[in-house]
This record gives C-alpha cells, sequence and structure tokens, in this order.
C-alpha cells in the first residue's frame, strides 16, 4: 500500500470543468425524499447566483440552533412560507441535541385550500427573497445528500458495487468480490493511549478479525472496534422526527444492516460492508490504534447531511469534554470521511455550507479531517474534501484530500483529480475485511456437484473482499498518519499520547503528517 503526498503550486478556488453532478437513480432519490436540483429549471431569489447541479431532500431545510431558538424569526419564516406556498415549518423550535443545524421537515398548512408542491429548495428561495426574512435566511439551507465513494462513475466504467454495473477491473460482478485471507489481525502492542481514527459510515458487521462473531452482541468498550451509541440513538431520533412527514429510513443502530433494500430480489446492497471494509484497511496499517465507528452512511451509499453534521458536532463536544478535564481517553485524533456531495455554490471561496464550520472547529482543536476525493474523473469540487485548498488561518492542518492510486501506484482513472486533491493513497483492488454473514441471491454459475462450484461473487463468509474506491484511499492515509502519530510520540515526550490539550494534538498532527510524508 502506498501514501503519496503532493505540493501544489496552483493558486486555490480556481475554475474547476463545470461538469453536472453524476446522475442519482431515480428509484434511490424517492427512498430518500430527494431529487437533482436542475440548474436550467431551478427557480433562483433575484439576489441568488445561478446555481449548480446538487442531490438535496425536498422536504426539510436545515436550521441553525440560533434561528430554531428565535421564536420571531420562526414566526416569519412560518408567515412567509404561509403566504407564498402555502407550507409550514414543523416543530422548527424543538429542542435539539447539539451545537449545529437540524434537519426541519416542511409541509402543507392543514388548511391550505389548493394542491401545493414541497420542495425545500423552492422555500429557501423564498425567504431569501422576502423582506422578513432575508436577512438571516442565507444561513438555512437544503439538506444535501452525501454519497460513498465506492461508486466509481465517469468514462469508461459504470459504479462500482452496483447490482447491475460492471466493476473498475471485475467487469461482470458487482464490483466487489469475495476473497480469502490467510493472515491474522496484525499483532497490538501496548500505549499509554490509544490513538482513535472516528470514521463515519455504514457501521459494522461480524468479523473475526473483530473479534465480533455476530451480531448478538456489541463490540468490547476496549476493542480495536468501537461505537457510539449516544450518536446513534441521537441520529436515530433526529430521523424519527421527520419519518411522517418525508419518506425518511431511519438508521436503527451501529449495525450494517439490512444488506438488501430489496428481499424480493436478495440484491446486496452496493454500500453493504463498506465500514468494515474501511476498518479492515486501518487494522491491518495502524493495529495500535482504535477505530470509533458511527453509522450515517445506509448500506445503499446514502447519507443526510444532518445526520454527518450530528455525528461531527457530537465528536467536537466528545473532544471538548476530553481537552477540558475529561477522560483522555476520549479524545479523537483522526476524523476520515469516505462520503461527500457536489455543493451548488459556484464560488468556492464563497461556499459556506454548515460543514465548514464544524470542520473548522474539529481542525481548531487539533484533529485531522481526511476526506475521499471521489470517483467521477472529474475536476469538480466535492465536499468535504475540497475543503482541503483553504488554509490553515491558525487552525491545525488543512483538511486532508485523498485521491487513489492502482497497486501499481498511477493514478486511477476513476479517481477525481485537481489541485484541491492534495493526497494519494492506494484505493483500486484493495483487499479488506467485510461483514461474514452477508451473503446475497447471486449464486455460482456451475454447480455440477453438491461439493463443486465456480466462484459465488456475493458469499462472504470467508470474511474478506476485494474492492476499490477512493473510499478506501482515504482511510489508509488516515492510517498511515495515525502509525506516524505514534512514533512522533515514541520519539518525542512533549508530544506523548497522554497529552490531549489542543496546542499538543495540533503539533503533533503536523509532526505525523512531516513524518508519513518523509
Amino acid at each position: 500500500m502506498v501514501v503519496k503526498f503532493v505540493q501544489c503550486d496552483v493558486e486555490p478556488f480556481g475554475p474547476d470543468d463545470g461538469s453536472a453532478a453524476p446522475e442519482v437513480p431515480q428509484h434511490l432519490l424517492a427512498r430518500h425524499g430527494a431529487r437533482v436540483l436542475n440548474p436550467i429549471e431551478a427557480v433562483v431569489a433575484p439576489t441568488e447566483p445561478t446555481p449548480r447541479s446538487t442531490a438535496y431532500r425536498i422536504g426539510t431545510i436545515l436550521v441553525p440552533q440560533d434561528v430554531a431558538r428565535d421564536r420571531d424569526k420562526v414566526t416569519r419564516i412560518n408567515k412567509v412560507l404561509a403566504e407564498q406556498l402555502n407550507l409550514e415549518l414543523v416543530d422548527a423550535e424543538k429542542e435539539h441535541c447539539v451545537k449545529g443545524p437540524r434537519p426541519v421537515a416542511v409541509r402543507t398548512r392543514k388548511d391550505a385550500g389548493t394542491p401545493v408542491k414541497v420542495d425545500g429548495w423552492q422555500c429557501l428561495q423564498v425567504l431569501r427573497a422576502h423582506d422578513a426574512t432575508k436577512d438571516f435566511a442565507g444561513d438555512l439551507s437544503v439538506e444535501h445528500l452525501l454519497f460513498g465513494t465506492v461508486d466509481i462513475g465517469g468514462t469508461p466504467w459504470e459504479a462500482s458495487g452496483a447490482p447491475t454495473g460492471g466493476g473498475y477491473v471485475r467487469t461482470g460482478t458487482t464490483g466487489r468480490i469475495p476473497v480469502a485471507l490467510f493472515t491474522p489481525p496484525p499483532p497490538r502492542q501496548d500505549l499509554d493511549r490509544r490513538p482513535v481514527i472516528a470514521i463515519l459510515d455504514t457501521g459494522i458487521g461480524p468479523n473475526d478479525w473483530f473479534d465480533l462473531p455476530d451480531r448478538e452482541n456489541p463490540p468490547a468498550p476496549d476493542g480495536f472496534l468501537q461505537v457510539f451509541p449516544e450518536v446513534q440513538d441521537a441520529i436515530r431520533t433526529q430521523e424519527e422526527t421527520t419519518a411522517d412527514i418525508t419518506p425518511t429510513q431511519v438508521l436503527r443502530d451501529y449495525w450494517d444492516a439490512p444488506v438488501t433494500d430489496n428481499p424480493l430480489v436478495g440484491e446486496v446492497d452496493k454500500d453493504t460492508g463498506h465500514g468494515t471494509f474501511i476498518a479492515g484497511i486501518i487494522r491491518q496499517v495502524a493495529p495500535d490504534a482504535n477505530v470509533l465507528s458511527i453509522r450515517v452512511l445506509h448500506s445503499d451509499g446514502v447519507a443526510y447531511e444532518g445526520d454527518v453534521l450530528l455525528a461531527l458536532w457530537r465528536l467536537v463536544e466528545r473532544v471538548e469534554n476530553a481537552q477540558n478535564g475529561g477522560d483522555p481517553e476520549d479524545m479523537v485524533d483522526v476524523v476520515s470521511l469516505s462520503l461527500g456531495y457536489f455543493d451548488e455554490t459556484a464560488d468556492p471561496q464563497g461556499f459556506t455550507g454548515h460543514l465548514v464550520e464544524v470542520i473548522d472547529r474539529l481542525r481548531e482543536l487539533g484533529v485531522l479531517v481526511v476526506a475521499a476525493a471521489g470517483n467521477d474523473a472529474t475536476t469538480r469540487r466535492f465536499y468535504p474534501a475540497a475543503l482541503a485548498e483553504r488554509p490553515e488561518n491558525g487552525l491545525g492542518a488543512q483538511v486532508l484530500s485523498v485521491g487513489a492510486l492502482n497497486p501499481n501506484t498511477t493514478k486511477a482513472v476513476f479517481s477525481n483529480e485537481a489541485p484541491w486533491v492534495r493526497s494519494w493513497a492506494t484505493g483500486a483492488a484493495v483487499v479488506s475485511t467485510f461483514p461474514k454473514d452477508v451473503q446475497g441471491s447471486v449464486t455460482a454459475d456451475l454447480e455440477p456437484a453438491a461439493d463443486r462450484a465456480s466462484l459465488d461473487a456475493d458469499d462472504y463468509r470467508a470474511g474478506f473482499a476485494v474492492w476499490d474506491g477512493t473510499s478506501f484511499a482515504a482511510p489508509l492515509a488516515a492510517a498511515e498518519i495515525t502509525a506516524a502519530l505514534i512514533r512522533v510520540a515514541r520519539k518525542d515526550p512533549s508530544l506523548g499520547l497522554k497529552a490531549v490539550d489542543r496546542t499538543t494534538a495540533a503539533q503533533r498532527v503536523r509532526m505525523a503528517l512531516q513524518e508519513a510524508d518523509g
């Protein structure tokens, strides 16, 4: 496995190729109550620029806490929506458990006399144009759909992992295939404190490398793979608040399930096993670290922006508590994100998405954020990876964006590439752990006898798979840097892992980046 860092001499915030966001299957949009914004057809407030294409949930908008708690502002919002669109916000003032914005459902007013179209984008444009709300409506936004970076788009490949598409090199398969691996997990040595890599992904599944034989019991609290039940409960509660009003798939817990979204067909969802696979990459490269797994990504590869923001803000709270006299073991050193989206903002320097605030806060606390560059063979900015071109500005290390390499160290054709992609790591034909209880409906092509068959391409009982995507390059880079964190702490006692204050944490990350680049 290889990780390369690149020096960028290009001025940040330059133009990209202006391509449209990749097409999203209609059944996927319908399942999550979403649509793709068409810049040609989109309504736009008089003061707003022409948007670019993006995928968003039509029945919710993201409302910051200060707006939601201001009764006068909520009243003004509802008055404008009622007069202009016959719509209203639902429980906008409901107490929220974190600092960031939360998704608030939009619905037709009960006394509306005519049929009404519900569209979060249209609501925002009306609010941004109206004198009563335009002074703060810019702080509201649509709730974007984020996608796991295992889908391979661009030319000439289809989606890797999609049941009907070919893989990057495994044409005619489902992109990933089961493999056998004849090696135990790397041994772990004792440390003063194990650095923690948080992954926001599809959750976890049974695998012997993680001492998880089945789904009956949670992972051991002191094991390599850990979960965050309080955050999972908060995500479930947040989703349930909108589920009765707009199509919402509710993540019940940290287990990566269901395996298929269509039991009548039984094909394995394209992102099933994504989080377990990522955890295995980290186990191979940084065995002395711990992984904190938070499930925000559905097994079909979709995440709601509100859930991602909630998880990130809860990580901020966890780190703040660790640094302010709490348990140092609760420190999070690295956040690895193998998901993202294309924003509607055309001006990257004017990008003000809600991800900026929470990621900047993590950086300020000394946490390194690593993000996959995306698999669409485009230069268009893919967020949050594209935040890598933003300078440090007195905060911690810049976001580390990661593109994918082939095993021979050439850049994978599917990987996004632009000046905002600041590092590269192996992301094609990667072997890692996979939930061993996953078995889809695809069968072997040949079964000449009871004990003889050709390969069953979705029987993962061996517990390993080979897969492609910047999804897997990002955690590899995160793991390499975390291993470097451990080496740096050994060399310099002043940067020991027990010290979790923000100054030491930030300096330790900077030195680890230099160490990994050396």
